[in-house]
């Protein structure tokens, strides 16, 4: 584990590091792009959820957008009211249920939801 920041003793000031096979890693990895290219190509990423496009820098993008906006304001004198939310751990909070059908809904192969499901139940242990 290594410390962030803050009280040393408080566990969530910790990062944890996981050490994983090169073979998962890669084979993720592939799936992954194969995810991506999916939705890419159909269409199915909005345009405001920027941390799934590819070439996104994520919450770096929203940060310049949000300057901008904010220097705009500022120059024209006008209100300006802007609230940030922090979704932390949200992957975390979401039933695989729901991932589940969100990935059938998106018209997913049935072979790549059979590995996903299968990484949730075994996790890396069919890999080592």
């Amino acid at each position: 584990m290594i410390p962030k920041s803050g009280d040393s003793k408080e566990v969530r000031n910790y990062q944890l590091i996981t050490c994983l096979t090169t073979m998962y890693k890669t084979l993720t990895g592939i799936r992954a792009k194969r995810i991506s290219t999916h939705l890419e190509e159909q269409s199915l990423l909005p345009a405001e959820q920027k941390g799934c496009h590819p070439g996104s820098k994520g919450c770096k993008d929203q940060l310049v957008i949000s300057k901008a906006i904010y220097e705009d304001c500022r120059r024209r004198n006008k209100n300006l009211s802007i609230a940030w939310i922090d979704y932390q751990k949200a992957c975390d909070s979401v039933p695989h249920s729901w991932v589940e059908k969100s990935i059938e809904l998106v018209g997913v192969t049935v072979k790549l939801l059979d590995f996903v499901n299968y990484l949730w139940r075994n996790g890396t242990q069919g890999f080592f």
